[in-house]
């Protein structure tokens, strides 16, 4: 959750409230700004939408600016932004990522990946089309051992030390990955034989970083500035922030949404480092969601991790397995007046007239 100062607090709360766009477009050698922020010297206030969306494993948006007068630059392809959601305050325009009262927190970085102009009813309007750090991640191929297939093999690095290193030797810009705070026990201590374009050849920095994921319970969180964190989320986390249904903070409506977490139970087989076709020192671990066996039935799923060999990380795998099945599955929507404050795996109260 972001931290805002007690002034931009006040003003999202407030029944009347005057929003604050920060939005700088800035050239791939830095020599460039374009400011369409509300409060554009050079253009004024020329937003008329913007649909920003983030999700576990994508970010993106579109934004929608006014040309009617012909002003706006031919092409910003190429430019990246992170924009700064807040609110017209009585200490000026704020922001998180304003670097003042509101702390360093904007959103995640954006590039401009297309742009359109379109004429209508004697209208002329602009439409940015950009994509996030995911994206970025996807569209680059990793190149990390010899040509032409850069096949190479890692057993010195934990899953933490892995994404850490694709992140800061592969991509272009440089990214970082934020010191563990959230330790989900896994990441940071198994340290997984990885290869990279021997199964898959040329490989893209995306995939490869989920397939480290999934051996942990742990997911990725894009930041501003080109950095990542890891996240862990758990039943037992703290509440970040309560809506309610008759007092500030509002929320308009809540889907809550309850589910079966299929399959229940998961049989891995592991121990097999040669690939021998017979395993002949094969083991096993289980893990197994005793509420939805209860509620429903035994829904199993059978998984191999040929590459573990110890008794204790084929039992981390196979919980591992069990919860990003569950954790992976939409569970419910809200609908809110917007709230800089909030980020990916926040975790929110709701409370109603009948109870939370």
């Amino acid at each position: 959750m972001r931290t805002v100062s007690a002034t931009l607090a006040t003003a999202q709360a407030a029944t009347g409230r005057t929003p604050y766009i920060h939005l700088l477009l800035t050239s791939d050698d830095g020599l460039t700004t374009v400011d369409f922020s509300t409060n554009s010297v050079a253009y004024g206030n020329r937003i008329l939408l913007i649909d920003h969306r983030e999700s576990a494993l994508d970010d993106r948006a579109t934004i929608v600016l006014r040309n009617y007068d012909r002003t706006l630059p031919t092409s910003l392809v190429g430019y990246w932004t992170e924009i700064g959601y807040g609110d017209t305050t009585g200490a000026g325009n704020e922001y998180p990522g304003d670097g003042v009262g509101s702390g360093t927190k904007a959103t995640s970085r954006l590039w401009v990946k297309a742009q359109q102009h379109i004429t209508m009813g004697g209208k002329l309007l602009m439409i940015l089309e950009l994509e996030g750090m995911w994206a970025k991640l996807r569209e680059t191929l990793l190149r990390i051992g010899s040509p032409p297939y850069y096949i190479t093999d890692f057993t010195t690095y934990t899953v933490y030390g892995l994404i850490d290193y694709i992140l800061t030797n592969q991509i272009d810009p440089v990214m970082d990955l934020l010191p563990l705070v959230e330790d989900d026990g896994i990441i940071n201590t198994y340290y997984p034989p990885f290869s990279v374009n021997e199964n898959k050849l040329f490989e893209d920095a995306g995939s490869a970083i989920y397939r480290l994921l999934k051996m942990t319970k742990s997911f990725l969180r894009a930041l501003a500035g080109l950095e990542w964190e890891v996240i862990y989320p758990q039943s037992s986390d703290a509440v970040d922030m309560t809506y309610y249904s008759a007092q500030s903070p509002y929320f308009y409506e809540y889907t809550d949404r309850d589910h079966l977490a299929l399959p229940n139970h998961i049989y891995l087989f592991f121990n097999n480092p040669t690939g021998d076709p017979n395993w002949p020192t094969i083991l096993t671990a289980e893990a197994v969601n005793t509420t939805s066996q209860t509620a429903y039935a035994n829904v199993a799923m059978i998984a191999v991790a040929p590459e573990v060999i110890l008794q204790a990380d084929g039992n981390n795998r196979a919980a591992a397995i069990l919860s990003r099945v569950d954790a992976e599955t939409v569970a419910g929507r809200l609908i809110i007046p917007h709230d800089c404050r909030m980020e990916l795996y926040d975790r929110i109260e709701i409370v109603d007239t009948r109870g939370t």
